[in-house]
């Protein structure tokens, strides 16, 4: 058995040499971009044929990361090439090409190596267009859209067939179901009880409504006013079904990518996380620290240029356990909540198995240590009575300025800043 043998992987093919640095194999990629993508996945129908060849040898050195891993798997004792022959192969890469008989001369290389990394650009850029955790982004932004849009059209059509029956709207707080009963009848006379039934309201609700409508102290409602109202009623239900039909996907989707994350948070919390952090990866990357603040940017900053005190909690805040918490509580609830998430990211990320049962009991556990310690007031600056802190002018922010204190001494000398006699 010969000793050892290099496997050189280039854009445009793939190169075997013995130890003496022969040529032995030699194969230029039909369509190089999707050669190299399927290798980068670990795939390795590309190496079927240099695979015998390298039974022969003891070991085998490679030049690149993706062939460590294949080659790995099939059972050959694999190492890297050193940095420099590495930095050695990518200065000459043109010369080399064209040596190996992949390339016929370096305009060739050159025209080749450069339709390569036009080609396996594109394919980055489908593949990154497709990852669901980027769709799934979009999804929770366009509801938080969605959700202001029928704020703004709600409360307009709220107060102005409040006009007419402003009974109505302390009797209703739901949006979506306000706007059927305006949408199907129009003025408060053609309010009748297959509406409201049709609304899913109680018996009592509809027979104080009914009441209500026919005892009303608002005004006549135009015909022109009745119709643009019935409009906007019916623009907040089709946005209402809109915002229905993108929290089910956002729950499916979640489900997919993030099966973890979104059982320990709610789903439309862990899309927005994900949202925030940019992609599903770059949230299993992060440290507990950064997860905890995702969302709270703005006040981070601020609290850094100030010195104002560092923001507790950002996204976590719309967690049910953070923000039914008291105020002393909070930001250890959401530090706990911050260290689970980064280890569940990890989880679906890698793994894409469920976590172990137990990290949520111990998280549960966690949480409820947490709710029944007692607020503890370590000092004024813990109960929020920061008047008596003052900005120092040299930076040094939240401490006492005590110089007044023993400038007033005698003998301390203003022009010099120090104690002593003045010199004449």
């Amino acid at each position: 058995m010969d000793k050892s043998a290099d496997v050189l992987l280039f854009e445009v093919g793939l190169v075997v040499l013995d130890d003496i640095g022969k040529l032995i194999h030699s194969r230029k990629f039909v369509q190089p971009s999707i050669a190299y993508h399927s290798l980068s996945l670990r795939e390795n129908r590309e190496l079927t044929e240099i695979v015998p060849l390298l039974r022969k040898f003891y070991s085998v050195r490679v030049s690149h990361s993706i062939l460590l891993d294949i080659l790995g798997k099939e059972g050959f004792r694999v190492e890297l090439l050193a940095e420099s022959e590495q930095d050695a192969l990518n200065k000459n890469k043109l010369d080399l090409v064209t040596k190996y008989g992949l390339c016929e001369n370096r305009i060739e290389a050159i025209k080749e190596l450069q339709q390569f990394a036009t080609d396996y650009s594109s394919i980055r850029i489908k593949l990154t267009s497709e990852s669901l955790d980027l769709h799934v982004g979009q999804a929770v932004n366009g509801l938080d859209e969605i959700d202001e849009t029928i704020n703004t059209i709600g409360t307009r059509m709220r107060e102005w067939y409040g006009l007419h029956f402003p009974e109505l709207d302390n009797l209703l707080q739901n949006v979506t179901t306000y706007a059927f009963i305006v949408k199907s009848a129009g003025p408060r006379e053609n309010i009748t009880k297959d509406i409201l039934f049709q609304a899913d309201l109680q018996e009592n609700k509809i027979q104080l409504i009914m009441n209500m409508a026919s005892k009303s102290r608002g005004g006549d409602l135009a015909a022109e006013s009745s119709q643009i109202l019935q409009k906007l009623a019916s623009e907040v239900i089709e946005l209402s079904k809109l915002r229905e039909a993108l929290s089910e996907m956002i729950e499916t989707v979640m489900e997919d990518i993030a099966p973890n994350i979104k059982k320990m948070l709610t789903p439309v919390i862990a899309a927005r996380l994900i949202a925030r952090a940019g992609s599903l990866r770059k949230l299993a990357f992060l440290p507990a620290s950064t997860i905890q603040i995702l969302g709270a940017e703005k006040a981070l900053f601020r609290a850094l240029k100030t010195g104002a005190r560092p923001p507790k909690h950002g996204l976590l805040f719309q967690h049910p356990a953070v923000h039914s918490a008291p105020k002393w509580q909070r930001g250890r609830i959401a530090r706990a909540l911050a260290s689970k998430i980064a280890i569940f990211a990890r989880i679906d990320l890698y793994r894409h198995a469920p976590a172990e049962d137990d990290l949520m009991s111990r998280l549960n556990k966690r949480i409820e240590t947490i709710q029944k310690s007692p607020q503890k007031f370590g000092s004024k600056y813990d109960m929020g009575l920061r008047s008596d802190i003052k900005r120092r002018t040299d930076g040094n922010f939240g401490r006492r300025d005590k110089g007044d204190r023993w400038k007033k001494k005698k003998g301390y000398d203003k022009r010099r800043n120090r104690f002593g006699r003045r010199e004449h």
